[in-house]
This record gives structure tokens, sequence and C-alpha cells, in this order.
């Protein structure tokens, strides 16, 4: 018997992060909605979860003043394998990962930043099995260049690299110690990049790490979907 198969009664979601104002990714068109290698980058995470049998649920997260794009461009464009409900987002990240939480009702639940369009299924599987093991998890890669401080605009010390990793999504959480670990981070109006920052903060708790993966890229600026686009069409 597989390991997720002893894991077989107890539910997973998805929240998907796709709140965000994408100022930094200059256009008309909210990043995530704008067309990647054929359909807009939102659709691409919601397909990968829909498809995957791990998942029960899965709540995309908006920004209200997108709500037409969302319906249009991405809703009423496919058929998708489960029902996907949609919440709207807050003002920071932290407040949106919130919101999605509060619209699951599954046992366990991954937390993606609908900006990054290019991660696999092995990638799922992984994270939820150190997820069943551990309560949390998330992928992460080693920085390969030499990492130094910087200190107005000139160079400080070098940073040991080997104690870094760069930290990805999507990230994986029983989803009861997430729910509890951004509550008590909202009781004390602190606020956090990342959901795994938020358990290791208060509830003391070390998320596991798995190996990321290098084509898993943050759709930041427009430089970044030029490089995304070659990697797709690949």
């Amino acid at each position: 018997m597989g390991f997720l198969d002893m894991y077989q009664e107890k539910t997973v979601g998805a929240v998907i992060l796709a709140a965000g104002k994408s100022s930094r990714a200059k256009g008309k068109v909210n990043k995530l909605y704008r067309n990647l290698a054929g359909k807009p980058v939102l659709s691409y995470s919601l397909d990968r979860f829909t498809s995957s049998e791990l998942l029960d649920e899965v709540v995309v997260v908006y920004n209200k003043s997108d709500q037409n794009l969302l319906q249009d461009r991405v809703m009423n464009s496919m058929d998708y394998n489960l029902k996907v409900k949609i919440v709207v987002g807050g003002e920071r990240r932290q407040d949106s990962s919130w919101a999605g939480l509060n619209a699951l009702e599954t046992d366990y639940v991954f937390v993606h930043d609908g900006a990054r369009p290019n991660f696999s299924s092995e990638l799922l599987y992984n994270l939820l099995t150190e997820a069943f093991a551990h309560g949390a998890c998330f992928p992460g890669l080693k920085p390969v260049d030499t990492i130094r401080k910087l200190n107005e605009g000139l160079s400080g010390s070098t940073v040991d690299r080997d104690s870094l990793i760069r930290v990805q999504t999507p990230q994986c959480f029983k989803r009861a110690l997430l729910t509890k670990s951004i509550g008590d981070a909202l009781e004390k109006n602190r606020y956090y990049t990342d959901d795994a920052g938020a358990v290791l903060d208060n509830r003391d708790i070390a998320p596991s790490v798995v190996p990321g993966e290098k084509c898993n890229l943050k759709l930041t600026t427009n430089e970044d979907f030029a490089i995304m686009e070659a990697l797709m069409a690949d």
C-alpha cells in the first residue's frame, strides 16, 4: 500500500492566490489574465490542481476589480474536473490566504501563487507526502550564485549560501495548523510573505522542505513572461 493510500479518507484542497494588483508586470491587464502560450496565466494553475487525483476542492482568491476578467477569460472558458469556488481576497497576501482557507473544509491544503504557472504533478505528490508526515511543507531551491549583502549600493559581506533556500509555492499544510497559524498572526498584526513563515513563527513548527523546480518561476516582470514563453515552447 502506498503512503498516500493510507490517507485516502483525508480530503485535500487548494487555495490559488490571484488577488494581487500586478504592479511590477507593467500592462493594462492584471498579469494573471494575460495570455501565456495560448491561455491566461491563471488557467495553468487551475488546470494542474483540478486535474490532479490528489485534490477534492479548489478555491481561487481574486481581486474584486478583476471579477469580470476572472469570469470571462478563465472560469467561463474551460470545464474543470472539480468544482471551483471563488472568493474575494484581502488587502495583503496573508489576508487572501485567510479568505481562501475559510472557504475550504478539507483536512489538508495547498496554497499557491497564481503567478507561478509551471509546476509539476510530481511536486504536488511530494509536497502532500511530506505534509502528511510533518504537517507543513514547501518547495525550495538552493541558491547557486554568490550572495552578498547590499549597503546603500555598495557591496557588503558575503553570505553563506549553504544556509539559504529560495522559497517557492505551492506550499502544503494540515489545514487546521495553517488556519491556527495565520489566525494567530492576524491577532498579533504580523504579516508574512509566505504561509510557511506564519507556521514557523506562530506555532514553532519547522516546515519540511522538498526540492523545488527551476521552471517553477514566479511571473513578476515582462522579462519573466518572455522567459516562461521560451520554456513552454521547448
